[in-house]
């Protein structure tokens, strides 16, 4: 899940933008930063203002420090594989922390009101995470397959169902190379992912996968239109209506845009009664 906004690592990365140095070696400062990060304790990264203090305590001058810095937030910016390296690194200590206060375990309240009349059905988790839906899902009678790329959210994934006494499939896999194949599910959910909602060849391969009469869950924060928070760069998914105009192809079943609590950062400190713009939608295919 892989989730809405990018973990504290990723966002420290894309927030540097000093000048850095071309003579440096970019995969080796990567290399040590991420090694660097692995070593600290704690369910999240470290800031990049503490990565910065640890070069200068090693030896490095501050105009030095603050190069590397601004490297490592260009690679991350410009190059999708060391984005989504740091996206993962970050979800995968996120997952495995039992003192993680970023995102509540229980499963999502529109997804399980949504699936009680329903039949149960082969089922595809979208970045699944830890798993909190596939597993309800489970053990509501779903053949239900979940992927994501933080393989160490899986394993709770898995571990859980185990202790549910349900079985679960996991794949470790992105939005763009899953093989989502062709009328497979019944039931294809988005909650709180950073999927490519509005994407139309990213639609259209989700609307093939699936069956005639399935349907597509969504269910996540958007940008606020009006009281945008600071550092969300607004997208076109984030605009009005921008959901069921991408999703045209199926039968809109439900829609809300609507001020909710969040999932995540539901219960983080100091965040409990602050609401945010949540999108939520089930559409059928015919």
């Amino acid at each position: 899940m892989r989730k809405i906004h990018l973990s504290s690592f990723a966002a420290a990365l894309l927030l540097s933008c000093v000048a850095f140095a071309q003579s440096a070696d970019p995969d080796q400062v990567w290399r040590e930063a991420v090694e660097w990060m692995k070593a600290q304790p704690g369910p999240q990264f470290p800031s990049m203002e503490s990565y910065r203090a640890e070069l200068m305590k090693k030896g490095l001058t501050e105009a030095q420090a603050n190069e590397r810095i601004a490297l490592i937030g260009k690679l991350t910016q410009d190059d999708p594989k060391y984005r989504q390296e740091a996206s993962t690194l970050s979800f995968n200590r996120l997952y495995s922390s039992p003192s993680q206060t970023r995102f509540t375990t229980e499963p999502n309240a529109f997804l399980a009101s949504s699936i009680k009349e329903l039949k149960p059905g082969k089922a595809l988790d979208i970045a699944m995470g830890q798993g909190r839906n596939a597993v309800y899902l489970a053990t509501k009678g779903w053949d239900v397959t979940g992927y994501d790329l933080a393989e160490e959210g899986m394993k709770v994934a898995r571990e859980n169902a185990g202790k549910a006494g349900v079985k679960i499939t996991t794949v470790q896999a992105g939005f763009a190379d899953f093989d989502y194949g062709k009328e497979r599910w019944d039931l294809i959910y988005f909650v709180y992912t950073d999927a490519p909602m509005v994407d139309a060849k990213f639609v259209e391969r989700v609307v093939a996968a699936l069956k005639p009469g399935g349907l597509v869950l969504v269910d996540r924060p958007y940008r606020s239109i009006a009281n945008p928070e600071p550092g969300w760069r607004e997208t076109d998914q984030d605009k009005p209506n921008a959901l069921p105009k991408a999703w045209s192809a199926l039968q809109l079943v439900f829609y809300e845009d609507a001020a909710g609590y969040a999932d995540w950062q539901q219960t983080s400190a100091g965040r409990l009664e602050e609401k945010r713009r949540i999108v939520r939608m089930l559409a059928r295919k015919m």
